[in-house]
């Protein structure tokens, strides 16, 4: 007890106290201005090392030393009666004090002002896919004789893409931006850099009979070293096992970081029925095929496969969703994209309905249903309700670059500025290494980003992937950004590469104040339109009505559609800001209900001059 008296008394626990919390706060000071200042990372482990082997030399010296007013002294030579420990006692109380509270307020300013900020900067980074976990699935070659298993080749290495984009710490090309390289002469490592992948896995098919050889092999870009590669010599009867196999060794030679039960049950093909698989791979190419083409002939087609699959196998979900997606597409008039059946509004969304249905019935996993869930909420214009579902399953399928665009979709239509603003920014910066997401950042950019940027992102975007929806938005983007000539380079370029499209002519003509031109091309339009799918016409007819500023035309052709059985059709004019939903009562019931603000109608900046 005596000791520990003696202690108190000549303040060795304060001085303690004092030095624990002053190396503290030392501590904490070095691990900002170490990095602040570029200091070695040695630095701030001395500083840590030096005040632990000064710790026991400091007590010792608190009991040997006392301080008095005539400076140290031993304390074996300081006269008990004058000594003025006390005094140094309460100062040191005051300074154990006065550095707690900097230690208090830096806990504060670090909670509520720091570790937000650090744990969401941590948190999107552990989102953003470890950039040599990226795969490119290019097209599969095919090495028949009879060179007529392109659909198989096609559908093949699409559903392989599709299984790997499933797994989530993989970043995958989505299917339309590596399907723009079939054909294409570019070798392994400029289509890698262009997609901004680290790996490509090509392949090709041999079909004879019931025969079948696939060989796949999967390339580590830089360096063009095979990392695995697979023959396999079998029949039609094992093309489920094979894709599920193949997408099982890359994603293991990838290193995923998923346990391999759950990799295995996200790779599977979905069904067990081998016709019902082929006939789905089929509808699956010529699906991807009318998106690049613009061919709404392979749309229809891909649409009788996708049926006969979910006949065959009445529990393969992904049937089911395929082919509820083109009857979508069926009731989208403003699509870039587009193919009509012989249905109406009301037959359209029934069968749309009943596949969804399917699908939702059938689906393996929640994640799944998620993405059924939203794009059903999409089309039902249940539009507040689709952006949580598609916030949700993107979140858990990063790659889904599809599910991007409707998510997109969705919130335009509600004009959600903050979902707007987030999906831009995604596709944007996907863009730069993957033309859907460059594509389908540009259907919407020039509106909602500075036309003038947005039009240099898609003018470097053509150099690298000369696709037609790409010229086409890049000349429209061009225009708002008030740079004709520029988009007079692009309008000549997309006819001499695609063919002649009325629109970019009616276009180009208004800005350059050719009101006479444009007036002959929509009667052009309008011609064409009395000899095929009138509906094809609405957006062009409308669109050419607004730049020549015939207000009461455009809202009097689409009130053609105004209507309970076509709301979700008229809705798809919501993406246009120079639309105005107010003539349309039933559109009008929806917005309210999802207590959509618009912003004020706009005119198109490049309207045609006065007549």
């Amino acid at each position: 007890m005596n000791l520990f008296n003696e202690l108190k008394r000549r303040n060795v626990f304060r001085v303690a106290i004092a030095y624990l919390v002053s190396s503290w706060l030392l501590i904490q000071l070095a691990d900002v201005l170490v990095p602040m200042l570029d200091l070695p990372d040695w630095v701030s482990r001395f500083i840590l090392l030096l005040l632990v082997i000064l710790f026991i030399p400091t007590l010792i010296a608190a009991w040997a030393l006392e301080l008095t007013p005539d400076g140290l002294k031993l304390e074996k030579d300081v006269d008990r009666s004058t000594s003025i420990t006390p005094t140094t006692g309460k100062r040191l109380n005051n300074i154990i004090i006065g550095i707690l509270c900097i230690a208090v307020t830096l806990l504060l300013i670090d909670k509520l002002f720091l570790t937000s900020d650090v744990d969401d900067e941590a948190a999107s980074v552990a989102s953003i896919p470890d950039v040599d976990r990226s795969i490119a699935v290019l097209p599969f070659t095919d090495l028949s004789q009879a060179q007529d298993q392109e659909w198989f080749a096609d559908g093949l290495a699409e559903e392989i893409l599709n299984a790997l984009m499933r797994t989530p710490d993989l970043l995958v090309s989505a299917r339309t931006s590596t399907f723009a390289y079939k054909g294409s002469d570019k070798d392994i490592p400029t289509i890698a850099k262009e997609l901004g992948v680290a790996h490509v896995l090509e392949g090709s098919v041999r079909r004879s009979g019931d025969r079948l050889r696939v060989t796949a092999q999967l390339i580590r870009a830089h360096d063009g070293f095979h990392l695995w590669s697979q023959n396999y010599d079998s029949t039609a009867a094992d093309v489920i096992d094979i894709q599920e196999d193949l997408a099982m060794q890359i994603a293991n030679a990838l290193e995923t970081t998923m346990d391999p039960g759950a990799l295995a049950d996200m790779l599977q093909a979905g069904t067990r029925s081998v016709d019902a698989y082929q006939a789905f791979l089929h509808g699956a190419s010529l699906w991807t095929r009318s998106f690049l083409e613009n061919r709404a002939d392979q749309a229809r087609q891909s649409l009788d496969y996708f049926e006969q699959a979910r006949q065959l196998d009445p529990r393969f979900s992904a049937a089911h969703l395929a082919a509820a997606k083109v009857w979508s597409y069926d009731l989208a008039p403003t699509s870039f994209q587009i193919w009509r059946s012989d249905l109406d509004a009301a037959g359209s969304l029934q069968k749309f309905a009943e596949r969804m249905d399917d699908a939702a019935r059938t689906a393996s996993n929640e994640i799944d249903k998620t993405q059924i869930a939203a794009l059903r909420a999409l089309v039902e214009l249940r539009l507040r309700e689709s952006i949580r579902l598609y916030q949700r399953f993107v979140e858990a399928r990063p790659n889904n670059l599809e599910a991007r665009q409707e998510y997109l979709a969705a919130a335009v239509a509600a004009s959600d500025r903050e979902a707007i603003h987030d999906s831009l920014a995604f596709l944007r910066n996907a863009g730069q290494s993957d033309p859907f997401a460059a594509s389908v950042y540009m259907d919407y950019a020039f509106f909602h980003d500075d036309a003038s940027e947005a039009a240099d992102f898609g003018l470097a975007a053509i150099k690298k992937w000369p696709t037609a929806n790409m010229y086409y938005q890049t000349h429209r983007t061009l225009l708002y950004a008030g740079r004709t000539e520029d988009a007079a380079d692009i309008g000549h370029s997309y006819a001499q590469l695609f063919g002649d499209a009325p629109l970019v002519r009616a276009r180009q003509a208004c800005a350059e104040g050719r009101r006479d031109d444009v007036l002959a091309i929509l009667e052009e339009i309008k011609s064409e339109a009395a000899s095929t799918a009138a509906a094809r016409a609405y957006n062009p007819i409308w669109l050419a009505y607004k730049m020549l500023g015939e207000e009461q035309l455009a809202e009097d052709y689409l009130r053609q559609l105004d209507g309970e059985a076509n709301v979700y059709v008229i809705a798809n004019w919501l993406s246009y800001y120079s639309f105005d939903p107010k003539p349309f009562p039933a559109l009008m019931r929806v917005l309210q209900r999802e207590n959509v603000q618009r912003p004020p109608t706009v005119t198109v900046p490049f309207a045609c001059p006065a007549k």
